[in-house]
């Protein structure tokens, strides 16, 4: 085969991948889009199809793939929408594997990914703002607030009354307000679960690539040691009664105490591979993790805990 087939072939091969891509993205997207909340799952996987051909393919292919979803999300759903994934997955279908390629760990990789999708959105946010003069806060707090009341509609048509019916409406309206106060967090937290899951999913899917980049092993995952620092003073900022000072320190809170439950998952999949637990046992774990708020609590203490025990260091016996 001449030199001239072979680059033909390439191109080919990389064009393929493109197209693939494009159309992976988008139908993970629009999944998201036509059947919430199901399709929560598939979109937190359409940043990968771009990422993926960045490490395989090169930059044009990736490019290729955010051009190509976008458009054919913004021709089918709208302008929001195709900003939405331009914004969203596109940044981190492309600034993440960059940043992989040229060295950066794990933990650096996530949070520079998710600091540069925060600012698109902060950027995003005040033009917005400013071309259709809506307040953005007050459209959210509306939004919200009409979320919740939907759901309060749905209890009264499946047959729920009296007290019953008035103890949702009282737990709704604390739902509302503690969502109007941590949705910034809220906001972080799903941007960097996101970036974890595509990172986790190309460790996987290149491990026996030519890719010449090195993703680490989860289960090494800890905390700086200064962050408890963070996790005493933002708790203690909760105790004044100024909301100027609370509702910052409430949301800094969420995101250190997020850090810790990734550092508890961290040890549970340490001590998961080191004792050999059964696939169904570590399933039964993960759906609990879902349905049970209380077990979250207690991994993010587990990693909390970690700074001082230690879990995943091997203990010594000593000779008496």
């Amino acid at each position: 085969m001449n030199l001239k087939s072979t680059t033909d072939h390439n191109l080919h091969a990389r064009l393929k991948a493109s197209l693939l891509g494009v159309v992976g993205s988008f139908v993970l997207f629009a999944a998201y889009l036509i059947i919430p909340p199901i399709g929560i799952f598939s979109g937190i996987l359409a940043p990968f199809p771009a990422a993926y051909n960045r490490l395989i393919s090169g930059r044009i292919s990736s490019l290729i793939v955010i051009i190509g979803a976008t458009t054919a999300i913004t021709a089918l759903f709208g302008v929001l929408a195709g900003c939405l994934y331009l914004g969203m997955c596109g940044m981190i279908g492309f600034f993440m594997p960059e940043l992989l390629l040229r060295g950066f760990s794990n933990s650096r990789t996530i949070l520079w990914t998710t600091a540069a999708n925060l600012l698109i959105f902060f950027v995003g946010f005040i033009v917005y703002s400013t071309v259709s003069g809506v307040n953005l806060q007050s459209l959210i707090s509306t939004e919200i607030t009409n979320s919740l009341k939907h759901a309060v509609a749905i209890y009264e048509k499946s047959g729920v009354t009296g007290e019953d019916l008035e103890q949702i409406k009282r737990s709704m309206a604390t739902a509302a307000e503690m969502l109007q106060r941590l949705y910034p967090a809220l906001v972080t937290a799903m941007l960097v679960f996101i970036a974890g899951c595509n990172l986790a999913l190309l460790r996987k899917t290149i491990a026996k690539s030519a890719v010449d980049i090195s993703i680490g092993d989860f289960s090494t995952y800890k905390n700086p040691e200064p962050l408890v620092w963070i996790l005493i003073i933002t708790g203690s900022a909760l105790l004044l009664p100024l909301s100027l000072i609370t509702t910052p320190a409430l949301n800094i809170l969420f995101i250190v105490a997020l850090l810790y439950f990734f550092q508890g998952m961290a040890v549970v999949s340490a001590l998961v591979k080191k004792h050999s637990i059964p696939a169904f046992m570590r399933i039964l774990f993960y759906v609990m993790l879902i349905i049970q708020p209380y077990l979250l609590a207690l991994v993010a203490s587990i990693g909390l805990f970690d700074l001082w025990v230690d879990f995943r260091t091997p203990k010594t016996q000593e000779n008496l």
